[in-house]
């Protein structure tokens, strides 16, 4: 059974892990963000350098999903939101007894209170040496100005004597006007400013501010010797696939099948535009993740989709998921590196070419679904015709 963990709380990151009928999260996912033995020695986890390092617990999202063209799931944008979260039980039950193949488990984050104050006391440091001195109790002591007194000494060790005179012009106090001090220290603030955000948003998320730690990270990649990662990686059941997006999947599809239709202008005017440019449809309360696990082995998702045109996951669609699949590697005729490149496309992207079973459980479920906008993609097709 595979199951998805996004890691950095980033949509973009979600990873697929393989569990086995005896794994626990307790026994497999928590493992993945131990400080000693999971991924978290190699890997940023984290959202950013304002969280802890390990999440406190785990939940799944409830979110129904987004039934894609051929019958997959993918995950919606708001699948993370706090009311499709569901805590998961990490130690008394087993992975399948909670959880779809397939479905999201979402690591509840804490915020480090100690890592924002040592940030904050760093930033407001910073902005304090840079005060104008007009307001300053400690004026001239800006990085700036020590960085120039220090140039200074070499300057003059070395003869030039013009160079250390013009910087220990500048380096004295109020040697600029009350104007400039405070345009120069507004944009010094605009700067901490900047800086804070990138940190805020996880662009820059560093394993850790130690080099001694940092450094280990690295080793991995210096040293050539990846068998302890291997191993981590082994161990927490790392497939290395991720899940796409919305928009990934959209971009992806659009270009298959006009790719397979030949152009833009065949695929106008055999009429598939309008899905390629929107395919798949949101699915709403009670379906897709929504089905409740006990009814797995009971449910008839095709009978249910006949009757009400509802999407409801079972174990008879998991089996024909699976025999689709296998009709697609099929195809590869035993070629090894198509048929592992047909797998990644299947875990990313899921299927994009499907039986009739699936095709027609799209088209039922689309039938009550709301009409898409027309794209930019017919107004396109039209001016190259």
């Amino acid at each position: 059974m595979e199951i998805c963990v996004r890691i950095n709380d980033d949509c973009e990151n979600d990873y697929t892990f393989q569990v086995s009928k005896e794994d626990t999260f307790e026994s497999k996912i928590m493992k993945v963000f131990d400080k000693n033995e999971g991924l978290s020695r190699f890997m940023v986890l984290r959202p950013s350098i304002f969280y802890k390092k390990q999440p406190t617990g785990l939940s799944k999202s409830m979110h129904p999903g987004f039934l894609t063209e051929n019958g997959c799931l993918l995950f919606h944008y708001d699948a993370d939101e706090r009311k499709y979260r569901e805590p998961l039980e990490l130690k008394n039950k087993k992975i399948w007894e909670q959880m779809w193949p397939g479905q999201l488990v979402l690591p509840e984050w804490e915020l480090s209170y100690r890592n924002i104050a040592v940030f904050a006391a760093i930033l407001l440091g910073w902005l304090y040496t840079d005060l104008p001195d007009v307001i300053s109790p400690t004026p001239g002591i800006c990085f700036t100005n020590q960085l120039s007194k220090r140039i200074m000494v070499v300057a003059r060790w070395y003869g030039y004597n013009a160079i250390a005179d013009k910087l220990a012009e500048e380096v004295q106090v109020n040697s600029a006007g009350v104007v400039a001090q405070w345009l120069f220290f507004a944009l010094h603030f605009v700067k901490v400013i900047f800086v804070a955000l990138v940190f805020y948003s996880g662009l820059v998320n560093p394993v850790s501010f130690n080099f001694l730690d940092f450094y280990s990270t690295r080793k991995v990649v210096i040293t050539k010797n990846a068998d302890k990662l291997k191993e981590t990686l082994r161990s927490v059941g790392w497939i290395g696939a991720k899940r796409a997006t919305y928009d990934e999947y959209r971009d992806t599809y659009y270009n298959y099948r006009l790719e397979k239709a030949g152009g833009l202008v065949p695929a106008y005017k055999s009429g598939i535009m309008q899905v390629a440019a929107n395919p798949g449809v949101n699915l709403e309360k009670g379906e897709g993740f929504q089905t409740p696990l006990d009814k797995r082995f009971t449910e008839s998702t095709f009978k249910t989709m006949e009757k009400s045109r509802k999407f409801v996951l079972s174990e008879e669609y998991l089996i024909q998921l699976e025999k689709d699949l296998k009709e697609v590697i099929k195809k590869c005729e035993g070629d090894v590196p198509a048929i592992n490149q047909q797998i990644r496309k299947f875990r990313r992207l899921g299927l994009f070419e499907s039986g009739p079973e699936l095709t027609r459980l799209v088209e039922l479920r689309k039938e009550v679904a709301p009409e898409p906008e027309t794209g930019a993609a017919d107004a396109d097709a039209k001016k190259t015709q």
